[in-house]
């Protein structure tokens, strides 16, 4: 049988109007406390859904493939000895664009600097060497090239872009070897871009440093 809002049984006719009322109004709280349940069921499992697509992606997105299992298994295994430079500090101090430094290295490890650090980043074109500084008083590494491959130049690029708060890559003309890697008072010559031994660098010698900023 059917009234204006609730099906209910045939023999609920034979009740009283009043009998029949509570019976109308128990079934239509239990029809209505099913209904809340299964909405809520449904929006359960609508959000396990995500979380489990979540969940996948953010695996999928940190899984390391086998060629960085093995690359970062080649930086573990690298040493620098013999490798690294280390050089006398020569200041600090924040200088204008305009003064001229005389540094005692090529490139530059520490001394005068200008008041703002370069950005973080690969850049196509020379930067000065005394922002180039800055970033060094910072905890940064700062990558250096002339004369290298266009393959050797991505290479340098890859190694700018996994580590992107740390590190700065340019070309520089003056520099007296192919590739060198520079932190705060030391520095390190190359022959052409080895990732892994440049990695291995960077693990080791950022933030060895006044300011540690880089991340």
């Amino acid at each position: 049988m059917q009234n204006t809002n609730i099906e209910y049984p045939e023999e609920w006719n034979e009740l009283s109007k009043h009998e029949r009322k509570k019976k109308l109004k128990a079934l239509r709280h239990e029809r209505e406390r099913k209904a809340e349940l299964l909405k809520k069921i449904r929006n359960w499992s609508l959000i396990g859904v995500l979380l489990i697509a979540g969940v996948f992606g953010f695996i999928q997105l940190t899984k390391k493939s086998p060629e960085q299992i093995e690359f970062e298994r080649q930086v573990e295994a690298i040493s620098l000895d013999g490798k690294v430079e280390e050089f006398e500090i020569e200041g600090r101090d924040h200088i204008s664009a305009s003064t001229p430094v005389d540094y005692q290295t090529n490139p530059p490890t520490s001394g005068g600097h200008l008041a703002e650090a370069k950005g973080w980043g690969v850049y196509d074109n020379e930067i000065d060497d005394k922002a180039g500084v800055h970033n060094l008083e910072h905890g940064g590494i700062w990558i250096t090239y002339k004369d290298i491959s266009a393959d050797e130049i991505k290479a340098l690029e890859e190694i700018g872009k996994q580590n992107s708060q740390s590190t700065v890559v340019s070309p520089r003309s003056s520099n007296d070897t192919k590739v060198v890697v520079a932190s705060w008072g030391k520095m390190m010559r190359l022959d052409y871009a080895d990732k892994a031994l440049i990695q291995k660098y960077i693990n080791t010698y950022k933030n060895q440093s006044p300011e540690k900023l880089a991340r």
